[in-house]
């Protein structure tokens, strides 16, 4: 199951006649498989292999609960908590407890949607959208870059169609949270995390990290396109990220066309850093990536392959391709196996991860593995509800 962006969430939420009938319905997904990863390149060197069995390979294991009221007049209250579990045991001195994933409350009517909490990013629904493996298994090119996942103190607005298939997505948050990454991980440089955390006494928003969000989405028949502008302010407090960055601006443009016997995508982001107090472009990384995803009765197809390079570092380029597929059991179950390989330049760090949100080794999401070696091989069972 894809990461899904805001919008589809909702119109997922306000469509179903069944919410109608019920207050609230309980879904979920649990992943479980085996992964295998080896090899050293580029910079990342002396990666013996390592064998493991693990929970949430192709999507992150989880339980969720939404729901919405009938308010009258065409508005309904509407809502959402989920959470990621972690249905492998857990290891020495580690507790198997749950995660906040995301968490939204609000209201949608014929003048769109608004909802507030911790919501899924837009830019990292994008790349999950039209990556072929959707931000999973060994195989996906969202781990290759830096991604706000979810965003923390946020508030978004979401259209209703309009002009034939378009639809606009406005999100503002105040701080995103220490533990979404910056965009600057791996081979884009540090890994440093969001901001700094607030500090204490009279100094108002100092530490924080905003984010402003723009995106317009078309949808129609077999062709989709997004085209998504994002920045991140960070306001110094003489500390941490936001004593060096002063914004990250991204831009990211995707397509996809639906032929019937194969679906081909195409996405091109441009993440951008500019340091504090004059100092210029830190980082300019340019991402891009095709993917193509092809259906033969239960089977599924599915591949990968794209690049990612720093201009402000030399010998920074990563390439990557992921090949694999699924066998659908039933319109709920499915068995995976896919591969994928990564080639660094001597500059370039970047490892292996099943999970898009753990390219940092963000080991605080529950059933993330870190990053590790340059090519994997995983295969397993997953079940949604």
């Amino acid at each position: 199951m894809q990461k899904k962006l805001i919008a589809v969430a909702i119109a997922a939420i306000s469509a179903a006649p069944a919410f109608a009938q019920s207050n609230v319905t309980i879904y979920g997904r649990a992943d479980y498989g085996y992964l295998s990863r080896s090899g050293d390149d580029g910079a990342t060197l002396n990666r013996d292999r390592k064998n493991e069995f693990l929970s949430g390979i192709g999507a992150g294991s989880r339980i969720g609960f939404r729901g919405t009221e009938d308010l009258g007049n065409g508005l309904k209250a509407i809502f959402e908590y989920e959470f990621g579990t972690d249905i492998a045991s857990a290891g020495a001195g580690q507790a198997a407890t749950w995660s906040n994933r995301h968490s939204w409350l609000g209201v949608t009517g014929n003048f769109g949607t608004v909802v507030g909490g911790k919501l899924d990013g837009i830019r990292y629904g994008i790349f999950n959208k039209y990556d072929a493996f959707g931000g999973g298994y060994s195989g996906n090119f969202t781990q290759m870059t830096a991604q706000v996942d979810r965003a923390s103190n946020a508030v978004a607005y979401i259209s209703p169609k309009f002009m034939g298939g378009f639809d606009l997505t406005l999100a503002y948050a105040t701080h995103i949270g220490e533990a979404n990454p910056l965009g600057l991980g791996s081979n884009e440089g540090s890994g440093a995390s969001v901001g700094a955390p607030r500090v204490a006494g009279d100094t108002g928003n100092d530490g924080d990290a905003g984010l402003n969000s723009i995106r317009l989405a078309y949808g129609n028949g077999p062709i989709a396109v997004d085209l998504d502008w994002e920045r991140v302010s960070f306001k110094s407090n003489g500390a941490g990220t936001a004593a060096v960055v002063d914004d990250v601006t991204v831009w990211t443009v995707a397509g996809s066309y639906d032929f019937g016997m194969v679906k081909v995508a195409a996405l091109y982001d441009n993440l951008k850093a500019d340091g504090r107090g004059g100092v210029g472009t830190i980082h300019d990384v340019d991402s891009w990536f095709v993917s193509a995803s092809m259906p033969f009765g239960n089977f599924v197809a599915k591949a990968t392959y794209g690049q990612t390079d720093n201009d402000e570092i030399n010998n920074s380029k990563s390439k990557k391709i992921g090949i694999g597929g699924q066998y659908n059991l039933s319109k709920r179950t499915n068995v995976y196996a896919n591969y994928g390989k990564i080639s660094n330049d001597t500059a370039a760090t970047n490892m292996i991860s099943p999970a898009a949100n753990c390219f940092t080794g963000n080991s605080a999401v529950v059933g993330c593995t870190s990053a590790y070696g340059v090519k994997g091989f995983d295969m397993g069972i997953a079940h949604s509800f």
